[in-house]
Formats: C-alpha cells, structure tokens, sequence
C-alpha cells in the first residue's frame, strides 16, 4: 500500500540528494526512497545518526605520517601479542645501528629535547604507552643524562630504552653510569665516555647474547647436539681442552694455561692476580671442572664432589700449580666436598 504524504524539502536538501535524483532520473519519490535504504543500512551498522556521522567522517579524515608508512609498505601492522612475544624472546640481542637511524635519524635530531620529543612521538603512535623523560644541563653536547622511562609494559620499556641509550651512545659518545629499576618504571644514569674508551656498559647490558647468538647460528648443529648431551646428563659433564685431555690419556701432568691466555690475550704470569682470579672462576664453574670457587681476600674455597681421595689430591696439586704459573704461591689443605688455598707469597 502506498501512503502520499507531503513533505517540505530546502535547496540545501534537494543539492544532497542530486546523485540520488540522478540515478533515478530525476523522480523524487525514488530518490528518498533510497535515501531511506542507505539510512537504515547506516542505521543498523552503527546504531545512532551520531555515530554514524562520526564513524563515517572519521574514516574519510586525513591519514597520519604513520598510517601514510604502513600504507606506503615502510611499516607493518603487528598484534601487540606477537610484537611482545619478539621483543622477549630478542631481548639480549642489540638493534643494528642501521635500523636505529630508520627510526632516529641523527641527521634530523641534533638535540636531547629533540631527541625526547621524537620518541615519545614514536610510543605515542606506536601505541607503547611508555613516557620518556631525558634531563641534561647541557642540550647540544651533554656530559651527563638522566633517561627516565615510565609504562606497565616491561618489555616496552626496555625496548624504547635501548633506542634512548644507544642513540645517546653513537651520536653524544655517553655510556651507562648507573640504572635504577622499578616497577613500573626505569632511570638510567649516564656520564661522557673518557677520551679513546669504547663502550661497554650499554653494550653490555643490551647486547649481552649477541655473541652467544652469532655462534649458535653459525654453529646451528653442533650446539644443539652438546645442548641435548648436557641436558640429558643433567649437566654433569666436564669440558676441557683438547690438548690436555691428550695429556691425560699419556698419562702427564699438564697444567691448562693456554684457555686464561686465550681469554685475557696475554701471558699467565701478565695477568693481574685478581684478574686470574676471577677468569678462574668463571672459566672451571662453566666448564664444570669443580662445583663452586669462592674468593676472599688471602684465600680461595674450591668446592668440589669428587669421591676419589687420590682425585682430589691431584687437583689441589693441579690448582697451585695454576697459581703458582700466575705468580703466586698458595698452601693447601683438603677434605672430601672443599679445598681449602691460602696465599702464602707472590713473585716480584
């Protein structure tokens, strides 16, 4: 059943149904009846005239410089659970200097407001939720910054400081002094490098499985099958040089001097004392060699599970010596889990 009924119409509102008059020819009655069509579709879609006119023109607004990026192929969308799941396991491994200058380029950011103004722009976009704060007296070449770095996400925070740091260590030559954690929260102290010093403190703190990451790639195989050896022995295992298990198959006594020399790059007895020292634990605690070392100040506590008392003998003759190969002479004493150095004197 058809109902006629009059309605009153403005220009402005005949100037707005002009393609719809056209598509029918000029017949008004079609033209509101499709008016009403597109209304009920909108209608049903988003519920109010109100939201559909702000749906609607806030998907016809200007794209922004990032959404320009991803529509051009420069940047990628990413589910915030997969670009989480990258940054955990990435963490340790430091962002290549040439991707760095595609996200800060240093011949665009001269300054440290600079610089804070364009990675907060980056969180910001990027939908991190993270805020930085870097504070300086000097704004071009600063001796010294405090980068604070507050947000939930730890992973997002830790990411956005690695870009802070590292770009502060290529561009303004300063390194990590001291780092204060919290927890939603991070401060990060940082001083000049002294003249002719590299950096080691960022490096160090975040690309320390950069090396152990290059040699697992390059060496996929081997490190695998020692993986799968030492886990399905649960890591009772020892390592050692070649050369001196050679050595102990011919049945000598064979001190291994050649893996500190190897670590340090000079001879044993140029090593620093302290230094051997702590090459020495970290070296046999990693190879297994004994349980534990502890050092002190004139003594050194060998912890050991060997069961065989001719064994541990052996190994308190072959620690002193290593000891005495370095330059020091140490008296010892033994018992069935612990052996016991004491320094006794050093050569000059």
């Amino acid at each position: 059943m058809i109902i006629r009924k009059n309605i009153t119409l403005e220009n402005i509102h005949l100037k707005k149904l002009e393609p719809l008059l056209n598509k029918n020819e000029g017949n008004l009655s079609a033209a509101i009846r499709d008016s009403v069509d597109i209304a009920d579709v909108v209608l049903q879609q988003y519920g109010t005239i109100e939201k559909a006119i702000s749906n609607i023109t806030s998907e016809t607004k200007k794209l922004t410089e990032r959404e320009k990026s991803i529509e051009s192929g420069k940047n990628v969308l990413i589910c915030s659970q997969v670009f989480q799941w990258m940054l955990k396991w990435t963490k340790g491994i430091p962002i290549d200097p040439e991707i760095m200058e595609e996200l800060l380029d240093p011949l665009k950011i001269n300054t440290i407001s600079e610089l804070d103004k364009q990675v907060n722009a980056i969180s910001r976009e990027s939908g991190w939720n993270c805020e930085v704060s870097i504070f300086c007296m000097d704004d071009m070449e600063p001796e010294t910054a405090a980068v604070t770095i507050t947000g939930e996400n730890e992973l997002y925070r830790d990411f956005l400081a690695q870009l802070v740091i590292m770009f502060l260590v290529y561009n303004k030559g300063l390194d990590i002094d001291v780092i204060h954690g919290r927890a939603t929260s991070v401060r990060i102290d940082l001083k000049k490098l002294e003249e002719g010093k590299r950096c080691c403190a960022a490096n160090e703190h975040f690309g320390y499985l950069k090396d152990v990451v290059f040699e697992f790639a390059s060496k996929k195989d081997f490190w695998k099958n020692l993986i799968e050896i030492y886990r399905s022995m649960n890591y009772n295992m020892v390592s050692i040089h070649k050369d001196q298990y050679e050595e102990i198959l011919a049945g000598n006594v064979f001190v291994d001097k050649g893996i500190f020399e190897s670590l340090s790059r000079q001879h044993i007895s140029s090593i620093p004392h302290q230094e051997f020292l702590s090459l020495l634990k970290k070296t046999h605690e990693s190879m297994q060699l004994i349980d534990k070392i502890e050092l002190f100040d004139n003594e050194i506590n060998i912890y050991h599970n060997y069961k065989l008392e001719k064994a541990v003998q052996r190994l308190l003759e072959y620690y002193i010596s290593l000891l005495n190969a370095n330059g020091h002479q140490y008296e010892g004493k033994y018992s069935t889990s612990l052996i016991v150095l004491s320094h006794a004197c050093c050569r000059t």
